[in-house]
């Protein structure tokens, strides 16, 4: 239900695990065992978690932006950014790491080796990350997220 959601609060810093499909007692013992927050819109998983002190966030919105806000509010949020410090890889949730171009030749396109002069490389998967078209929609997000916080 969630996995857009999931990518966006990775790209955002944010450790996130994401499954499509779990059972409930799954979810629920792994927050109670690695101490997380569940993020859902199954109203009654989020009853069953509540039960056993397990703190959830119920999203009620479809829309992305209204999502993190609702996340936001919840958690005492005020703004968010986009920090390549931060960011963890939207694929596997490991953390990115600043990399050397010169040894990314042959492990990206000719092209974006010519134009990006900055790489970033997730410690787990090793999917290669530079800034983009897509870095740049992703901070317009961000910026319009932000603007809808205040």
């Amino acid at each position: 239900m969630l996995g857009n959601l999931s990518r966006k609060l990775r790209v955002l810093g944010f450790d996130s695990k994401y499954f499509s499909s779990i059972e409930d007692k799954q979810l629920i013992e792994l927050a109670k065992k690695e101490n997380r927050l569940i993020i859902t819109k199954d109203e009654e998983l989020a009853k069953a978690a509540n039960k056993i002190n397990i703190q959830v966030i119920l999203i009620r919105s479809d829309d992305e932006i209204d999502q993190i806000i609702e996340i936001a509010t919840k958690i005492g949020l005020s703004s968010f950014s986009m920090d390549t410090n931060y960011a963890r890889c939207v694929s596997c949730n490991g953390r990115l790491e600043f990399v050397e171009k010169s040894g990314l030749k042959d492990k990206v396109p000719i092209g974006v080796y010519e134009r990006q002069n900055q790489f970033w490389i997730c410690v787990d998967c090793q999917k290669i990350y530079w800034a983009g078209t897509h870095f740049k929609k992703l901070q317009e997000f961000v910026t319009r997220l932000n603007q809808r916080l205040r």
